[in-house]
């Protein structure tokens, strides 16, 4: 018989719920105060203690804890514990947990944790990464040099052939890159790409044929992405010089690691197959098929029979219909998904039998009855539960009215607001001294557009001609020059600034902040906002009437000698 995530979550649950119940409810001769961890409150008679509390309050960020002293800002974090163990108290007394998608997350979460230890425990924890094998990997991937190399750009397959002809047949790869290399910077210093390059600094596209050559050598030709075109580049290596182990170490070990992790896993997956012997059941499998491919059959409910049907034996148990169809819900394998036999055996294969092979393996080393597991999933519980309760019971009865919508845009049109834009043609190229000139070209009058879109090398930029929109929204892709755009002046000329893809020139065009119309899009935001705030406050109303159902007591001498900061 198989051993289901769900039956072992249950008696998780049962478990915890026990050692709650005997902690709370027995008597002072049983369970005697502990003086160095008082109780603050009571909830439904059950103590939160000092203990219980810390462990609440220290993720809460200080800024987060409202109140005008130390200790006002202690009795707010404790008000908050309090309406949620009320919550809690009020979930636990209801079905919540009765959902197939409840179940069935809680399930899941289960079982991945549980994989995490036993993979730590029989895979990573056992990996020893020696200095002999760094050594030899750092050697073996070409990372104990830095390579100086000449590189030259061309639009066609067919292009970069007869250079790479003309080369073989003796002909100077620096001149040729004078006369032919799109990348006009480099091109007139012969190719030179400038300076020694360390493997892990070079992108990988290039790096690994570059560095598997010796002085003098040249590339097959590379495709690349060029001022956002398909193009191609060949590349000699000129001189190399040696490279220290520390400038690659961390990213040498973890490739070593990493390949290491994947052989004993796969070791360890082997013999346990072995040992299990997993026979797929066809007939169910084509049977599972024939049902999925029914678009009226409801996959999100199967049949109360799968829970016997055995899509997969092995070793004293199987794995269910009913296991299978919750994996695939969880892993939001679709209708079509589930129709294709191949996909399937695929699904069965490479995540249901190692899953539960591993699990089941896992069981025998008492890994299930970890405490840091079991901390883990009641904590993963108990938010399922609370969100659960707020969406079934507060979220679910809340709707806004278009006037309602209409009312929020036109009362908080900042929100509606675009952040402080500014507009700015750039041109980014991987030379200081083209850089330069450039700049000078435009502060002498030149019109940066058709040089942006010539020189521009930022990935993305060439379709609008180096023109960019530089927001809090747009931050993340321009990060390196966002401060410095949004310190200069309308019509500034700026750079050369050094970033990590070359050297940017820009030109400020334009700084403005725009309030979005009151069109469909900008409905869809005001009605979410007035939900949320219906959400918000419906549900403090909520934990307001649970304090009348449920008998809360603070017990004030407590609190205030162990919150008090001087204390």
């Amino acid at each position: 018989m198989s051993i289901k995530p769900t039956f072992i979550a249950s008696l998780l649950f049962a478990f915890s719920a026990l050692l709650g119940t005997l902690n709370g409810c027995g008597s002072e001769s049983e369970t005697p105060p502990d003086p160095s961890d008082p109780t603050l409150a009571t909830v439904d008679g059950i103590p939160i203690t000092l203990s219980e509390f810390q462990a609440f309050s220290e993720p809460i960020p200080e800024g987060m804890k409202k109140g005008d002293t130390p200790l006002a800002k202690e009795r707010h974090v404790l008000e908050s514990l309090v309406d949620k163990r009320l919550l809690l108290v009020e979930a636990n007394s209801l079905p919540l947990d009765e959902d197939t998608s409840f179940q069935d997350e809680l399930s899941i979460f289960n079982q991945n944790r549980l994989l995490e230890l036993y993979a730590k425990r029989e895979v990573t924890d056992k990996i020893v990464v020696s200095d002999e094998e760094m050594e030899q990997h750092f050697r073996a991937t070409h990372r104990d040099r830095a390579l100086r190399f000449n590189g030259i750009m061309l639009e066609s397959l067919a292009e970069a052939k007869k250079i790479l002809a003309e080369i073989e047949a003796g002909g100077d790869f620096m001149q040729l890159a004078k006369g032919h290399s799109l990348h006009r910077e480099s091109g007139e210093q012969g190719g030179d790409i400038g300076g020694y390059k360390l493997k892990d600094k070079v992108h990988p596209s290039i790096a690994e044929p570059i560095f598997a050559l010796k002085i003098g050598e040249v590339t097959q030709p590379i495709p690349l992405n060029f001022a956002g075109k398909p193009s191609f580049a060949i590349f000699q290596v000129t001189d190399e010089m040696p490279a220290p182990m520390a400038a690659s170490e961390r990213k040498v070990r973890e490739e070593i690691f990493g390949r290491k992790r994947a052989e004993r896993y796969k070791v360890l997956l082997d013999s346990l197959v072995e040992a299990y012997a997993p026979q797929i059941q066809t007939e169910q499998v084509s049977w599972l098929i024939q049902y999925s491919s029914q678009p009226d059959n409801n996959l999100s409910a199967p049949p109360a029979d799968w829970a016997t049907k055995a899509i997969c034996t092995y070793r004293d148990g199987q794995i269910s219909l009913d296991y299978f169809f919750q994996i695939a819900r969880e892993i939001r394998a679709g209708q079509t998904e589930l129709a294709d036999s191949s996909r399937v055996l695929l699904l069965l294969n490479q995540v249901i039998i190692p899953s539960q092979i591993f699990g089941n393996e896992a069981r025998t080393f008492g890994l299930d009855q970890h405490p840091g597991l079991l901390k883990r999933v009641q904590a993963k519980r108990e938010d399922l539960l609370l969100n659960a309760l707020r969406q079934r019971y507060v979220d679910e009865n809340i709707d806004a009215s278009d006037e309602e919508a209409r009312a929020f845009y036109d009362a908080n049109q900042i929100k509606f607001t675009s952040p402080v834009t500014t507009e700015i043609v750039e041109i980014l190229v991987s030379s200081d001294t083209l850089a330069q000139r450039l700049k000078n070209q435009i502060v002498a009058g030149a019109d940066p557009l058709p040089l942006a879109r010539q020189y521009t090398t930022r990935h993305g930029a060439v379709h609008h001609d180096g023109q960019l929109s530089v927001s809090t929204y747009t931050k993340a892709y321009y990060k390196e020059i966002f401060d410095i755009v949004q310190e200069s002046e309308i019509g500034q000329i700026v750079g050369p600034v050094p970033i990590t893809e070359g050297y940017s020139v820009f030109k400020v065009l334009d700084r403005k902040r725009e309030l979005a119309p009151y069109n469909a899009d900008s409905k869809r935001r005001s009605i979410a906002y007035v939900k949320i705030g219906k959400s918000r406050n419906g549900y403090v109303s909520y934990v307001r009437g649970l304090r009348k159902k449920y008998a809360v007591e603070f017990f004030e001498d407590a609190i205030e000698r162990a919150l008090t900061p001087a204390n």
